[in-house]
């Protein structure tokens, strides 16, 4: 592959994944003729494909207490005065290595606004006809050696963030199961100021029609061992199913690209985590953590 080269491709029977060098991006994610994610042209920004680090989602007014230290981030999201998905949607990656079904890939988050702690990132991305489109963040606390800046512990979350679509179906005429039974009721900062059991439009656990429904929330209380979202559309037969074992997922019905997919994000922490520290991370030097999904077709 050139040097100069933007995107790699990896292809494995009838899944095709084309992944950017730019923030580890999710662009195109195939089944046979069939699209499994929106496109990430056709979705720009929204976050399509991308992943979420060092922190999903929001943190509220962009600061945050830390180790006795006030943090404050850059606002990345002006309208509701918050820092929004994290610092790695413009780190460089580079291959570590290269076959025709996956790509490791190797970056670096330096240290940052807000952010002191330089990360060391991998990221894999794997497709095979058993499971689909696999991929896996791993990252480390990796603080020079005699930084007297070190801090103990760097705070950590990480998401994914794919629209899902059967072959591009209308979302009013697909089903979405969630098997999570508690949602967050959030400010647009992000903050969480309640949780509440599933019900009404926000019940996903019967995989009801989107008809209707507007939806941009985070759920939990989803199954320890691993939780299954599928969306599916009835009239074709098509299906999308992803799995992850995240303690949350954020889904967005899409509005803001024409509901041309559904967002679900497997999220390793709630919005505004780094001011909760609900189910937040903190890594000591050295230490890695690690999260994934994948995505598959289903088809009946």
């Amino acid at each position: 592959m050139s040097r100069t080269a933007k995107t790699v491709t990896i292809t494995s029977g009838e899944y095709t994944a084309e992944i950017a060098l730019r923030g580890g991006q999710l662009l195109t994610l195939t089944s046979g003729h069939d699209s499994l994610v929106v496109p990430a042209q056709a979705a720009e920004g929204a976050f399509p494909g991308a992943v979420l680090a060092p922190w999903p989602n929001r943190v509220a007014g962009a600061k945050y207490l830390h180790e006795g230290q006030k943090m404050h981030l850059s606002i990345t999201e002006p309208e509701t005065g918050s820092a929004i998905h994290g610092l790695l949607t413009d780190v460089r990656f580079d291959i570590l290595l290269r076959r025709a079904s996956e790509v490791h890939l190797q970056g670096f988050i330096p240290p940052a606004e807000g952010y002191p702690f330089p990360l060391e990132v991998v990221l894999i991305y794997r497709v095979g006809a058993a499971f689909g489109m696999a991929v896996t963040l791993m990252a480390r606390y990796a603080p020079q050696d005699g930084d007297e800046r070190a801090f103990a512990a760097a705070p950590f979350g990480v998401g994914f963030h794919p629209y899902l679509t059967a072959g591009e179906a209308p979302l009013k005429e697909c089903r979405l199961r969630l098997p999570a039974r508690t949602v967050a009721e959030t400010k647009p900062s992000g903050k969480v100021v309640d949780k509440l059991p599933v019900s009404g439009d926000l019940d996903l656990t019967g995989g009801p029609l989107l008809t209707g429904r507007r939806i941009d929330h985070a759920y939990t209380d989803l199954p320890k061992e691993g939780w299954t979202a599928e969306l599916t559309h009835g009239p074709s037969g098509l299906g999308v199913r992803m799995i992850s074992d995240t303690p949350w997922a954020q889904v967005y019905t899409g509005d803001r690209i024409g509901r041309a997919g559904v967002a679900v994000e497997p999220m390793s922490c709630p919005p505004n985590a780094f001011n909760s520290g609900e189910d937040l991370a903190f890594l000591s030097p050295g230490e890695w953590s690690r999260t994934g999904c994948s995505i598959e077709a289903i088809r009946t």
